[in-house]
């Protein structure tokens, strides 16, 4: 099993969840076998899809996209960082299971773009992770002792490593040649070394 890329999927839920619900829009839809998705856009067939609203703390709805300031009554964890609403931490976790599904419809190896996807999320989870210190929702501690990790992983991935790749590593790098799947899915389905 690789550790590292196993650890980039804790990662993202420690980086995604937090701030999740503050940073881009989530869009959650059903496909026609009745399967619920969520992602940060919807897919061709769902483009009139809209953004998830969530009802905050103080009972007013906000966009799933929009950044909450200093609200009055913020409740903090016991290392200083701020709680997140039960209904962020709800969504968080139906974001989290969606994260970790592939998408049944399997596409050629193409290691560019395998490459090019396992970069752009590691490189998501740090910007995530940045934001949840600037809102307060993750420790400067926790982010510095996680984004090495991460950045570490990142570095292990390449074109050059793709192409001679085989078994399990193979097929993760198949599974994200794909745009519709995460690493947490992929690594989940194709433990590899």
């Amino acid at each position: 099993m690789n550790k590292t890329l196993s650890w980039l999927a804790m990662a993202a839920l420690v980086c995604g969840l937090a701030a999740g619900a503050q940073a881009q829009p989530v869009y959650k839809w059903v496909d026609a076998q009745g399967k619920t998705h969520y992602g940060s856009q919807p897919p061709p067939s769902h483009a009139d899809a809209e953004p998830l609203k969530l009802q905050s703390n103080n009972g007013s709805t906000r966009s799933v996209s929009s950044s909450s300031s200093g609200k009055p009554g913020q409740q903090y964890n016991a290392d200083g960082t701020k709680k997140i609403p039960k209904d962020v931490e709800e969504f968080g976790e139906g974001l989290k299971k969606s994260l970790q599904t592939v998408d049944s419809k399997q596409v050629p190896l193409n290691c560019t773009a395998a490459v090019g996807n396992i970069h752009d999320q590691a490189d998501t989870m740090l910007e995530v992770g940045q934001k949840n210190v600037r809102d307060g929702y993750m420790s400067k501690a926790d982010f510095d002792k996680n984004a090495p990790k991460i950045r570490e992983a990142r570095g292990r991935y390449s074109v050059s490593d793709c192409q001679s790749s085989s078994g399990n590593k193979k097929l993760f790098y198949q599974c994200m040649s794909s745009s519709n799947n995460h690493v947490m899915g992929c690594d989940k389905q194709y433990k590899h070394e």
